[in-house]
């Protein structure tokens, strides 16, 4: 019996590769985790919005690119709320 996640493993791969070359492309711009929260939200916010702009286009490679950048800016804010998740312990003693 295969899984539901199975029939979309290809999918997370092409984003997640997708999104490493980005996150590389885009090095030159500083490190986004570094960013203040609201921050990288606004910045979340536009990248939706462009890739519902992609969604309207033929240029399907877009979409996945602009998937690729969302992604980027929600690890960023996810791996901030592990970094304060792991260090709480310490915060609080």
């Amino acid at each position: 019996m295969m899984l539901i996640s199975e029939d979309y493993d290809e999918t997370f791969a092409v984003i997640r590769d997708m999104a490493k070359v980005k996150m590389v492309m885009n090095s030159h711009k500083g490190r986004i985790e570094d960013l203040p929260p609201k921050e990288i939200l606004d910045l979340l916010y536009g990248e939706v919005a462009e890739l519902v702009d992609a969604a309207d286009e033929d240029d399907l490679r877009h979409v996945i690119e602009e998937a690729a950048d969302v992604h980027n800016f929600l690890v960023a804010l996810v791996h901030q709320a592990i970094a304060r998740y792991r260090g709480r312990k310490k915060n609080e003693n």
